[in-house]
């Protein structure tokens, strides 16, 4: 069910300057979901691989609603550098990625997300959108204007739902005009 991400670019056919920790004051707006504190003391685990991505085919897209007419992503708009993905939009206009969790998720464990953009340019103003979902339901999510500076993002928030290893993460990105995305990783502390 899962292949790895170099599968990606076929799939997906047809169908740093400022620093922002869940507070709000980068060039969007944070939106997490709170749960209750669980107290399993354990240091952070990866929750996924850069090299696990794989398209989420348009019938089982939690966020149907925002993906384009057509879906052009090709080879080069998804990639693995290093331990990083890596999301092109000039060569992928929208990415839902999935990939079985490496963790079981407490409800309000501390999930970690680390990214990076470079600046964010388009012909005319718009919007992007990044979410991450612990299967249908969004976690943390964040709309930024665009055009707009660089910036690392690194933001804690609490899960709001408990999640089973082996259970579908996904990562979602939409925006209009040339930019580059950078996903470092993503943790869950209990």
């Amino acid at each position: 069910m899962f292949a790895p991400v170099l599968a990606l670019a076929g799939a997906c056919q047809g169908g740093g300057t400022s620093s922002s920790a869940g507070t709000g004051t980068g060039t969007g707006t944070d939106t997490d979901t709170s749960g209750t504190e669980t107290g399993t003391p354990a240091g952070p685990m990866q929750l996924v691989r850069a090299d696990a991505w794989v398209a989420v085919e348009e019938l089982a897209d939690p966020l149907a609603s925002h993906r384009p007419e057509t879906v052009d992503c090709g080879l080069g708009g998804l990639f693995v550098e290093g331990e990083e993905l890596e999301i092109d939009t000039n060569l992928c206009n929208y990415a839902m990625l999935e990939q079985p969790g490496l963790a079981a998720v407490p409800e309000g464990a501390t999930l970690t997300l680390a990214m990076r953009h470079f600046d964010l340019t388009a012909p005319e103003p718009a919007m992007a959108h990044i979410a991450l979902l612990l299967g249908d339901v969004i976690a943390w999510e964040r709309t930024l204007i665009i055009p707009g500076p660089a910036e690392v993002i690194t933001v804690d928030f609490a899960a709001p739902v408990a999640f089973a290893k082996g259970g579908p993460v996904r990562f979602h990105l939409h925006n209009h005009g040339q930019n580059t995305w950078i996903l470092t990783g993503v943790t869950v502390t209990p």
